[in-house]
């Protein structure tokens, strides 16, 4: 069913338009909240996958089809939806990323907003001064939250070797954070 047809269902017979949805997007959905979640929260990825489809329901008169394919729409939907699902997890876990790997040893001053913004500025540039793969490998890891194995298995790399290069890409991160200014 083309994506026109799918968002007048959606609109026009509300019911039979998300089970189509789901039918036609559910894995792709599924899949990307299982790689945010992570494959031992099912509950949490079903859940959350349920109110994917509500939203898209509920904002279905807000897509916009000159912006991207309803596809699209549906996966930015669903990466909302999981990150900010996965935040509250580890907020309720007190930890972000895992303990061995939260240690940049950085306590950045973060309370101005233009401190924010230089900041925000400095890390975006000095990350893409890393070199490839380090910079794929530490956006995956730390932006995106995937796992070193499953990192590993995308580059076709052991998974000591991206565990080092994490470690060693830390490592010239905070150097060249403290070169261009900002306050560990």
């Amino acid at each position: 069913m083309k994506d026109y047809q799918l968002i007048e269902l959606l609109r026009n017979n509300p019911s039979s338009g998300l089970l189509l949805a789901m039918k036609q997007y559910g894995g792709l959905a599924r899949y990307i909240l299982t790689q945010i979640l992570g494959e031992d929260h099912k509950e949490d990825v079903e859940e959350c996958l349920s109110d994917v489809f509500c939203e898209l329901w509920k904002s279905i008169d807000r897509y916009d089809s000159s912006k991207g394919s309803l596809k699209n729409y549906i996966i930015g939907i669903a990466r909302y939806k999981g990150i900010r699902l996965y935040k509250k997890i580890c907020k309720d876990q007190k930890h972000l990323i895992p303990i061995e790997e939260n240690n940049l040893e950085m306590n950045l001053d973060l309370t101005h907003e233009v401190s924010q913004k230089i900041n925000v500025k400095i890390l975006n540039e000095t990350l893409l001064e890393l070199g490839e793969p380090d910079r794929e490998i530490f956006i995956r890891r730390y932006f995106l939250f995937e796992k070193v194995k499953d990192i590993a298995v995308f580059l076709k790399l052991e998974p000591k070797t991206v565990e080092n290069k994490l470690f060693r890409g830390k490592a010239k991160l905070k150097k060249a954070l403290l070169e261009r200014g900002i306050t560990l």
